[in-house]
């Protein structure tokens, strides 16, 4: 068995060379001479563990049963503070099991449940997370292949990441799921393939006093291209592509999901020495900026100078995200129920958003909705749980940036996890009050929408549907399409019976597939309706990369500004041009015959004149295949420029359209410059009219209304819309609570005879 136990060192050996801590060369080259030795297999075992003894941290004896216990090795348990540090284990496995070996730590914080969607938690106060916080303090993983493969002794390479600097102690713990054998089948039944033992009382620990290497506090200079101090994202990896501060360290506002931290102008990441790949972003509307340092030398700050192509607000055009969420999904959820104001402001300056809508809904509405105030806000960003961020080792000051007053928050609300959620999840965007009539908990809230968005109009609130594609995908990426959904899910759905009776104002969406989130919403717009479309996020439900992957631009005469900020975007948007995307292109001043006003009239059909700016910014190449060892390169999802690229060139298509179809096109070259475009299209009846980058970016559209006729563009729109009121009842009226059935169905026949009304009037099939 020399073979074997010769390349299982060998394997271990190359494995820390490959995470950079490589043992010397010439214990490599003793080793590679071992296989030609002409002495026995003994002596030559013997010598593989001389050479290796002294690199070994911990040494494992698995038993006849599968438990294990642990003792210190030789190598001297050296750490470093906010780094990782790599040693060998040596496992002697004299009953030869197969199993899988993995090395749980009692160090690591287990406060959150990367999977959990659920709301409350019993973790009350500080009183009892913060010894918890202070107790968890090294992260232990095994690096490279975790199998135990029947050998007498083999080696794997374990990693150890310490928080702190100076002296800790801590303990190792290993545990071994056996695999399933014909053998094992007669040995007591102890565990099962892919089952954990780490709380069994018979598994062994082994206790160690760590000496930890201190670590620096590095400062970061990060200013805009005009020198004006700011927040941005930024990724620091080091030369295995491990992100800092690790991520099952982290506490808000440092996110375990992301691999960034936010970071102001002045303030730090505690890194040890080391070379780092550092970067930086600040949303779409930048570059990606990428700084190498080698922070072995006497360097204390790094300098990040972003770079922005696109400035929309100097166009007059101001960025939101209507639907970000402060708890719940994969969030935060302690102390209470998620972050707080000083938390999320980072976040949306760290993506350079104007707006950011921050929505209550179940999970944490009981918490969450303390903040409502129904005013915008732009609190200063500070470390929100000071006990607890001590206690974790956060000590670096929040610091003031230029730009900090650009951002806002709105608090306000999302009916989900709500007993109407099947009917689709609504945003309730500028409320006065958070709190439907008569009721106590959200229990006992309406089971159906309507009577939610006339509360919210009441309220003078804008109201749509959140995520409008989910459950809306058929099978086609025709648009428009008179395939009926099913209605099986969360998206849009009672929005066609809302809309006709005056109830609901937008749906919101650039997050899945266009055909499944557009399609509604022209049909809609085919017989008349001025329903507005809206990018948002649903961070971190959706989409964890951060606020503003979806975003709406909206054209102001000023800067929304001051507690009512919300309400002056919201006037724009209902009044003014606008878009929404992925932030990668804008379209700026979008008219038809000159004029950018939404509501257009004619005397007669013929032709108009459609012209706008355009600018969009894609890298000169697509992505290319991940260089060997690096992580697979992962293609984007949802709305992305990247994916409206025209084969391998820079270029993608801009597209103008009469009621949903496409009536002309031309090629862009994404290279970030503003482009003048122009379309001639003729019109022959009342229509609506709109750009877009099928991916990338939509406008709201023109109304142009030719002899003060209404838009009536399809009877199949009306007709679809229709058919379509009878499969959402099907779908969802079983939910609708018994009491409120008769009122439901009443709203659905009303909407459904007015659709009918708008087919007949209608010109064209």
């Amino acid at each position: 068995m020399f073979q074997p136990q010769l390349a299982s060192a060998t394997r271990a050996v190359e494995k820390l060379r490959d995470i950079g801590e490589p043992l010397p060369d010439d214990l490599t080259s003793q080793l590679a001479k071992l296989a030609d030795d002409a002495q026995t297999d003994a002596v030559r075992s013997a010598k593989v563990e001389e050479l290796l003894r002294p690199y070994v941290l911990a040494d494992v004896q698995i038993d006849a049963q599968g438990l294990t216990a642990t003792t210190p090795g030789a190598a001297p348990p050296r750490l470093v503070q906010h780094g990782w540090r790599s040693f060998l284990v040596r496992v002697a496995n004299p009953h030869r099991l197969l199993g899988d070996l993995s090395a749980p730590s009692n160090h690591v914080l287990g406060l959150v449940d990367h999977h959990s969607h659920a709301a409350r938690i019993t973790l009350h106060d500080t009183l009892t997370v913060v010894p918890r916080i202070e107790g968890s303090w090294l992260q232990v993983k095994l690096a490279g292949p975790t199998d135990v493969s029947g050998l007498d002794v083999e080696y794997k390479v374990i990693s150890l990441y310490s928080r702190d600097g100076g002296g800790r102690s801590g303990e190792l713990t290993f545990v071994l799921a056996v695999e399933e054998t014909t053998e094992s089948l007669t040995r007591p039944p102890v565990a099962k393939a892919g089952q954990r033992m780490g709380f069994e009382s018979r598994q062994y620990a082994a206790m160690f006093d760590f000496d930890c290497l201190p670590a620096r506090d590095i400062r970061f200079d990060v200013r805009e291209p005009d020198g004006n101090s700011t927040v941005a994202a930024l990724t620091v990896r080091d030369s295995q592509r491990r992100a800092y501060p690790s991520k099952a360290m982290r506490l808000a506002p440092d996110m375990f999901f992301h691999e960034h931290v936010y970071r102001a102008t002045g303030e730090v990441i505690t890194l040890p020495a080391g070379q780092y790949e550092i970067s930086a972003r600040r949303g779409p509307e930048y570059r990606e900026v990428r700084v190498e340092v080698d922070l072995s030398a006497d360097i204390e700050a790094v300098t990040i100078e972003l770079d922005r192509w696109a400035d929309p607000a100097a166009r007059g055009y101001y960025s939101g995200d209507p639907h970000i969420h402060a708890g719940g999904c994969s969030h935060y959820s302690v102390p209470s129920e998620g972050v707080t104001p000083e938390t999320m402001i980072r976040h949306v300056r760290g993506e350079g958003l104007w707006m950011g809508s921050v929505l209550t809904w179940g999970p944490c509405y009981y918490h969450q909705k303390q903040f409502f105030s129904g005013l915008s806000i732009s609190p200063r960003a500070e470390l929100e749980y000071p006990a607890m961020q001590q206690a974790q080792g956060m000590t670096w000051d929040p610091q003031d940036t230029d730009r900090d007053s650009q951002s806002l928050l709105r608090y306000d609300l999302e009916v989900s996890g709500f007993p109407s959620s099947h009917s689709g999840h609504v945003i309730l965007l500028g409320l006065t009050d958070q709190d439907y009539p008569g009721t106590q908990l959200i229990e006992d809230w309406p089971s159906w929408n309507l009577p939610v968005m006339r509360w919210g109009h009441a309220q003078s609130a804008l109201v749509g549907y959140a995520h409008c594609g989910l459950g809306l995908s058929v099978g086609t990426d025709e648009l428009p399409n008179y395939v009926i959904p099913g209605f099986q899910s969360i998206g849009s759905n009672e929005i066609i019976v809302d809309v006709p009776l005056g109830a609901a104002d937008f749906q919101c969406g650039a997050e899945f597939a266009p055909a499944a989130e557009l399609n509604i919403w022209y049909h809609l717009l085919n017989v008349g309706y001025r329903t507005l479309m809206l990018g948002e996020t649903d961070y971190p439900c959706i989409y964890d990369d951060g606020p503003g992957v979806g975003r709406t631009y909206v054209r102001l005469p000023e800067a929304p500004q001051g507690e009512q900020a919300l309400e002056a975007w919201l006037d724009g948007l209902k009044e003014g041009p606008s878009y929404f995307g992925d932030g990668r292109s804008h379209v700026y001043d979008f008219a038809v015959d000159g004029d950018t006003g939404r509501e257009h009239a004619g005397d007669a059909p013929g032709p108009v004149r459609v012209t706008a700016t355009v600018a969009a910014w894609l890298p000169e190449e697509p992505p290319a295949p991940p260089a060997a060892g690096r992580p697979v390169y992962s293609a984007p999802v949802g709305w992305h420029l990247e994916r409206s690229r025209i084969g391998r060139s820079r270029n993608v298509l801009v597209e103008v359209l009469v009621n949903g179809v496409p009536a002309g096109a031309q090629e862009l070259l994404a290279d970030g410059n503003e482009q003048a475009i122009e379309f001639d299209v003729d019109l022959k009846r009342s229509s609506w009219i709109a750009l877009r980058i099928l991916r990338s970016v939509h406008t709201q559209p023109i109304f142009v209304e030719i002899a003060g006729l209404p838009i009536r563009a399809s009877r199949g729109s009306a007709q679809w819309l229709h058919d379509s009121v009878d499969a959402l009842w099907k779908a969802k009226s079983g939910f609708i609570r018994e009491t409120e059935r008769s009122a439901a169905r009443e709203a659905y026949d009303a909407a459904q005879a007015t659709y009918l009304v708008r087919r007949d009037e209608c010109e064209v099939d």
